[in-house]
């Protein structure tokens, strides 16, 4: 046999050989992975047994008294003074600013004399409309003196024509005139009558120009005094100067700005409470407050918003104080402590808490009996090592560990 044979037959053989072990070594994996399955199922139905046979386990639970305790209600938050009012004086008429009594921070009272306005010719305006005035009364008064004199006259021309006209009736009546006499007597009377109405006509037209006429000029003479008036700036309260706006001898129109004054007492507080301390809280409710320089006051709560911030969800307040003294400025941080009254809480874990199917939350507790009972709580108040509630007895034994394990109504043993 040739070499090359023999060579060929030795790696086929070697191939075979190679091919066989690997389908051996996949029957015995093969094998190993239905003993593995067959392992797990069994523990499977082990645990099965083991679940449909509950009542041969216990499970362990844990329990711990807890006595309740008074806590204060009080609530804390950070606010910021603002000034009571503040506004812009301004000009209220035109002219040179002849004086400034007042520099920048200058602490002033109500009415005081800030800014003087030079007069002009604001007298001379004033003395004119006075003369017009009394001239006018005069017209007025003369006017009303004619109208009288002309009316009585008239009366006695209509007393003395009613003679005539009766005289002239009779001796026609007794044949001794004639009717031409009578009609005169008749025309004469009518006309009497008639100018004692154009009288009344033309006086009252001419009252009611002159009345027009003095209720312009009166109406010009407060304009007068109004401007001279506006001539002499005062403080509109008691306050301090911020800004001035103004020097002397300057020129000023109406609506020019002058100078800017705030008040400060009483300080206001302002801060944003809770949707949870919104109700415990009312207008009224006394405050203390300490700005960061330990300065403490105490105040009252005079506005609470009546609609939570948007992005927040609190609710703005607005705390007074007195604050004669100006120890507090406008725009410092200041801690805000709103007292409240004391209550009886238990201080619990918070992992503890159960709820309901109904959506209660409560803790689970055990009676002198061993039973599991259920307590509904209210949350007082979060800390950093617990959580304060309310609704339970003063002293009571609840479970801290295990109670997803128990329902209500059974026994512990």
């Amino acid at each position: 046999m040739k070499r090359s044979i023999f060579i060929a037959f030795i790696i086929l053989a070697a191939v075979v050989g190679w091919i066989g072990s690997g389908q051996f070594t996949n029957n015995v994996v093969a094998q190993d992975d239905d003993t593995e399955t067959s392992t797990e199922t069994e523990t499977s139905n082990s645990q099965d047994t083991r679940n449909n046979d509950n009542e041969e386990f216990t499970f362990s639970v844990e329990t711990k008294i807890f006595t309740s305790s008074l806590i204060d209600q009080s609530i804390e938050l950070q606010g910021q003074t603002i000034h009571n009012k503040k506004i812009d004086v301004k000009s209220e008429t035109s002219g040179n600013i002849d004086n400034i009594q007042f520099a920048r921070g200058d602490r002033v009272s109500l009415n005081a004399e800030m800014i003087t306005i030079s007069l002009e010719d604001r007298n001379e305006k004033l003395s004119s409309a006075k003369k017009d005035l009394e001239r006018l009364n005069k017209e007025l008064i003369l006017n009303e003196k004619n109208r009288d004199n002309l009316l009585r006259q008239n009366v006695e021309r209509i007393e003395l024509y009613e003679i005539e006209y009766a005289s002239a009736k009779q001796l026609i009546d007794k044949g001794l005139s004639s009717k031409s006499k009578l009609s005169l007597a008749s025309f004469n009377l009518a006309n009497a009558q008639a100018d004692r109405e154009d009288i009344k006509i033309k006086f009252e037209s001419t009252l009611a120009n002159l009345e027009a006429q003095i209720s312009n000029v009166k109406s010009i003479l407060k304009n007068i005094k109004l401007d001279i008036e506006k001539t002499t700036i005062k403080a509109p309260f008691d306050g301090i100067i911020s800004e001035k706006m103004v020097e002397e001898t300057e020129f000023i129109s109406i609506g020019t700005p002058l100078f800017t004054i705030i008040d400060l007492d009483p300080i206001k507080i302002e801060g944003y409470l809770s949707e949870f301390d919104v109700n415990k809280v009312s207008v009224g409710t006394k405050a203390l407050i300490e700005d960061s320089n330990g300065i403490k006051k105490n105040g009252i709560i005079s506005f609470i918003s009546p609609s939570a911030e948007t992005s927040t969800r609190t609710f703005e307040i607005t705390i007074e104080a007195d604050n004669k003294d100006l120890s507090y400025k406008s725009g410092i941080t200041t801690k805000i402590i709103i007292k409240g009254s004391e209550l009886k809480a238990h201080k619990i874990p918070p992992s503890i808490l159960t709820l309901l199917d109904d959506g209660t939350v409560g803790v689970k507790a055990v009676d002198n009996d061993n039973k599991v009972i259920f307590y509904p709580t209210k949350t007082i108040k979060d800390t950093i090592d617990g959580m304060w509630v309310s609704g339970l007895p003063e002293k009571v034994n609840l479970i801290v560990s295990g109670q997803e394990y128990i329902s209500i109504g059974e026994t512990i043993n």
